[in-house]
């Protein structure tokens, strides 16, 4: 192993110490220096906060896409992205038979929901299909329409008649996030998540550049470097919300996006073991 490829191996394992370091000798020398208002007309605070904040999510951006490349790099997930491909080779034979096995699945999944949210109203499911319930009165049993339901049954029926969940299907088993009431929800895929952590660096950003923008330093001795420590105060402020990027993106893929995986691993493998009697 040469030089470079050792300093190479030096700053990526230790990426996360360094820009530490960085921040807190930025903070430091932050000492140096009284925080004051700049005194600049409002489009130049304005122009100042853009420029500041397109710099800190351009940070952002980058630091969360190499932590999503980093986690794609996985040991964990890479062995689930190969044991999905195992999966759906095993299947290739009876793809044909997946659209209607996910229709069934689904049917399934939707009454099986709905019995829960009609049990706790009291209502029968068997009553909900037919739109006829039973109900006791003094006189006995009656079968009334839902119109003339006592208010929590009908509350119940119309809850579950509402009730939409994610369907499972073949593509998104056999191709490239969940929810305990929702199981076919596989989760977040990648641009699910990008678009999410985008939306709140942009917020964040943008405050951080109002703030930069309107706030400037004079130096305590008046040395002239006033500017230049402020200016590094941002940058390692913008690189500690870029770590916590990289960190996010990174667990997304090894945590929760690796399970959305194994959820269509299971599904898969459930598929093949109801299915292997059809084999071709």
């Amino acid at each position: 192993m040469n030089a470079v490829e050792k300093a190479r191996d030096f700053i990526r394992l230790n990426l996360f110490f360094i820009v530490i370091f960085a921040a807190c000798a930025v903070y430091v020398a932050r000492g140096l220096v009284d925080i004051v208002e700049t005194g600049k007309t409002i489009p130049s605070i304005i122009a100042d906060g853009a420029v500041a904040a397109a710099f800190g999510f351009f940070i952002s951006k980058l630091m969360s896409l190499q932590g999503l490349a980093k986690g794609e790099n996985n040991e964990f997930y890479l062995q689930t992205v190969k044991l999905h491909a195992e999966a759906v080779d095993k299947i290739t034979d009876r793809l044909y038979l997946l659209d209607a096995w996910c229709d069934e699945k689904n049917r399934e999944n939707l009454a099986s929901e709905q019995r829960k949210i009609l049990f706790l109203g009291g209502v029968s499911y068997e009553d909900f299909i037919k739109g006829e319930y039973t109900i006791l009165t003094p006189e006995g049993e009656k079968k009334v329409l839902e119109q003339d339901l006592p208010k929590e049954k009908k509350k119940a029926v119309k809850k579950a008649r509402k009730l939409r969940l994610t369907p499972i299907t073949a593509s998104s088993l056999t191709s490239d996030g969940g929810k305990p009431e929702d199981k076919y929800y596989l989760g977040k895929d990648k641009r699910a998540f990008e678009r999410l952590r985008d939306g709140k660096q942009i917020t964040s950003k943008l405050a951080c550049g109002v703030l930069f923008g309107y706030y400037g330093v004079n130096l305590i001795t008046d040395f002239d470097v006033a500017d230049l420590i402020w200016t590094g105060v941002q940058v390692a402020i913008f690189l500690i919300m870029g770590l916590i990027s990289y960190l996010q993106g990174y667990f997304f893929i090894v945590d929760e996006y690796r399970h959305r995986i194994i959820k269509k691993i299971d599904n898969v493998q459930k598929f093949d073991v109801q299915t292997k009697s059809k084999s071709i």
